[in-house]
Formats: C-alpha cells, sequence, structure tokens
C-alpha cells in the first residue's frame, strides 16, 4: 500500500505509451493497454462580474485513464473544488464541495494518415453528486479529439465538443492546442479554448504555458489563462502519473 501510495504523487511514467503532455486539449492517442495513468490538476481560477468576483481552487481534481485495449481507455474525473464568492471586499459565502464527477470512454478511430488527423472519440456521462442524485439529471459530454504533426517540434491539436449538463443547460466547445518541443526535456504550448451557447461564444480563452520532463518517469506542466471576451484568470498545474498494471502486481 506505501509503494501504490508513493506511486500516486509521483508524474508520469512512459513505459510503452508515447509522449502525453498535459494540457487542458485532450489528446486522440489513447493509453496503451494495461497503463493506468493518472493526472492530478490544480488551478487556481478568478471570475469578475459587475461587484461579484469569485474565486475557486481544485484541490485537486484526478482524472483516471486505463487502457483496455490498444484503441479504447476508460476514464474517470473526480474534482474537487473550493469556492469563494466575494462581493466587492466581502466574502458572502465560502464552501468546499466534491464536484460532478465524469466517467466514459475513448476510442481512437484512426491513426494520422498525411494530412488526415489521428482522431479519437470521447464520450463521458457527467453524473451529479448532491444528495437529490435523479437519474434525469446526469449529463453528458461528446468530443472528437483531433492532432496532426507539422513537424518533429511542432504538434498541433484540437477538439470539438458538444456538453449536456446535469440542470439540461447545453453548450458546444472548442479547444485548440500548439505544442513545440524545444528538447526531449522541455515544451512550451499556447492553446485557446472557449463555448458556444445561445448562437453566441459566451467565452473565449488563451492560455500559454509550459512543461519539464524531468526524467522518463516525471512530467510537469505549467499555464496560465486569461478571458478574451470575460473577465478571467488562472494559473494550474498538472502532475500526471503513468504504469503498468500488470509489471505492479
Amino acid at each position: 500500500m506505501r509503494k501504490l501510495f508513493l506511486n500516486l504523487i509521483g508524474i508520469l511514467l512512459l513505459l510503452i505509451c508515447p509522449t502525453i503532455y498535459a494540457q487542458t486539449v485532450e489528446a486522440p492517442s489513447s493509453i496503451a493497454k494495461n497503463i493506468l495513468q493518472i493526472e492530478l490538476e490544480s488551478v487556481y481560477t478568478i471570475q469578475k462580474e459587475n461587484n461579484e468576483t469569485k474565486k475557486s481552487w481544485s484541490i485537486p481534481s484526478a482524472l483516471f485513464r486505463f487502457g483496455v485495449t490498444t484503441n479504447l481507455e476508460l476514464q474517470l474525473n473526480t474534482p474537487i473544488i473550493k469556492e469563494e464568492l466575494w462581493e466587492k471586499d466581502h466574502l458572502i459565502h465560502s464552501l468546499n464541495k466534491f464536484d460532478d464527477i465524469q466517467f466514459g470512454v475513448s476510442l481512437n478511430l484512426w491513426k494520422e494518415q498525411h494530412f488526415i488527423p489521428e482522431t479519437s472519440i470521447m464520450v463521458r456521462a457527467i453524473l451529479p453528486t448532491d444528495s437529490k442524485f435523479k437519474i434525469a439529471k446526469i449529463g453528458s459530454i461528446v468530443s472528437l479529439n483531433l492532432a496532426n504533426t507539422i513537424s518533429e517540434k511542432f504538434l498541433l491539436t484540437y477538439n470539438l465538443g458538444y456538453v449536456v449538463e446535469t440542470d439540461n443547460s447545453k453548450s458546444a466547445f472548442y479547444i485548440i492546442n500548439l505544442n513545440y518541443d524545444t528538447s526531449s526535456k522541455y515544451h512550451f504550448f499556447i492553446e485557446t479554448f472557449g463555448d458556444f451557447a445561445n448562437n453566441k461564444f459566451s467565452s473565449v480563452n488563451i492560455v500559454t504555458g509550459f512543461g519539464c520532463n524531468f526524467n522518463e518517469q516525471f512530467t510537469f506542466d505549467l499555464s496560465v489563462a486569461n478571458g478574451i471576451n470575460h473577465n478571467l484568470f488562472y494559473v494550474g498545474g498538472i502532475f500526471t502519473y503513468a504504469f503498468n498494471t500488470l509489471k505492479n502486481n
């Protein structure tokens, strides 16, 4: 148990996996068979609207990805959030909550061929965690995840998706990420993401960041984001760890 616990707070063991960077965008490549990958993400967000300021921390959120076959993986996302609502300089309320759980699969449809991007489809259910859990309130996410290799150093990854929240609100989203490898150890990226609802973009954001592969076992990504058409700022970091479950038995 102690060995397993220490493994969980590690970051990224590549083993037989391709290089995977821990960024907002979802890569189309699947986790290799029998590999369990754990992504621990902590994000501090400030969002302002009129006289109200909402501050939130993920402390942390955890995404578990397990390779069932070469092209199919299971996914489980368990966010833990601390929120504060301020009006001017006064704290209105503060709470810690176990946010809605996401559970689903990602299926790699095909590999990259010339100009045709590597493509996968991701489907997740959004499960409410409040005391009034009802089947009718389950939400869903469907995303098409794609990637094109521009050169040995540049990789373009992009997601197009649709979300139905547990309150039945609906929106589409996009994420576009350009990654640059300066070496086998360091990489930089720039990303934009946004939501589209009620025939208009409700949010458009720009992100920049960098990552470091400490060795074959550890990788860390740090990013900073700012809202383009709304008042949003966040800074976050992701640690990822993956290991072969058969070799660890």
